[in-house]
C-alpha cells in the first residue's frame, strides 16, 4: 500500500491528540495541519508564512534540514516534506 499525504496528515494529528483536518482537492495538504502543529507545540512561528515556509520552519526548528524536494510549485508541500514535518513532530513529542 502506498503512503499518501492524507495518511501522514492523519498521523500528525493523531500524535497531537487532535482530529485531522479535511484534505483539499487533489490531496493538497491543508494549512490547518501546520497551524495545528505550531499551536500545539507552542513554536511561536510568525504569522503570514506560506505552507512551505511554515513546514520548513517546523522541520528546521527540530534541527533538521529542509530538502529542495520537500516542496513543489504552487505553494504545496510534497509527501517527503510532510514526512519530514511528521518526524519533527515526533522529535518534539519524544516518540
Amino acid at each position: 500500500m502506498r503512503i499518501q499525504k492524507q495518511d501522514v496528515v492523519r498521523e500528525i494529528a493523531d500524535a497531537l491528540g487532535r482530529e485531522a483536518p479535511t484534505m483539499s482537492t487533489g490531496s493538497t495538504e491543508p494549512r490547518a495541519i501546520f497551524d495545528m502543529i505550531d499551536k500545539e507545540l507552542a513554536l511561536g512561528l510568525p504569522p503570514g508564512l506560506t505552507k512551505p515556509q511554515i513546514a520548513q520552519a517546523i522541520v528546521e526548528s527540530s534541527g533538521e534540514v529542509w530538502g529542495p524536494d520537500y516542496e513543489s510549485r504552487g505553494g504545496t508541500v510534497t509527501l517527503r516534506g510532510l514526512q519530514a514535518v511528521r518526524e519533527a513532530v515526533r522529535f518534539y513529542l519524544g516518540s
